[in-house]
Formats: structure tokens, sequence, C-alpha cells
């Protein structure tokens, strides 16, 4: 698994890569926004050569892993390099 680490332009979704990047690799985008606005993403094979307009970086999986704890403290790395998280509890559903 490869994992990018992009920031949303104005710091909000939709002003990113996330279209050109959703276009040409299907990229899956996590829940993880900092807030500086970076988020981060994983695809097994990715192409960032057209990315160079945006902030897109390639991260580690064990940096990928640090960004998202920071947001979700129980975040982990399953067996196919993807990023989960239990649900927090919604109280409106008990």
């Amino acid at each position: 698994m490869r994992y990018l680490k992009w920031k949303l332009s104005e710091g909000t979704w939709g002003t990113g890569p996330e279209a050109e990047l959703n276009s040409v690799n299907k990229i899956t985008a996590g829940g993880y926004v900092d807030s500086d606005g970076y988020r981060i993403g994983y695809w097994p094979d990715i192409d960032t050569s057209s990315m160079s307009e945006w902030d897109v970086t390639e991260v580690s999986e064990a940096d990928a892993l640090a960004f998202a704890q920071a947001i979700w403290a129980d975040v982990e790395i399953d067996s196919d390099g993807i990023l989960t998280h239990e649900e927090p509890d919604d109280p409106a559903a008990e």
C-alpha cells in the first residue's frame, strides 16, 4: 500500500486534488484531516506525476499511521494496509 498526504487548497473539502486523485487512481481517502488541512489517503499503485499543482507527498506507512492516530487514537493498519478505527458510538442511535 502507498500512502499520500495532501493539503486541501482552501482548507475545506472539495478544494484539494481529490477529484484528480480519484479520477486517475481511485484513491481511498480516509476520514483523517488535520487542523492544517492535510488529508491522508492510500492506494496500492499511485501515479502522482500529474499532481504538481497540488501539495501531494508520499509518506511511509508509519507516518500515515501516526498522522491518523493524532486524530483517532485507536487507528490501526489492517493486513491489507488500510487505516481503520472503530466508529464512535452514536448517542442518537440509542
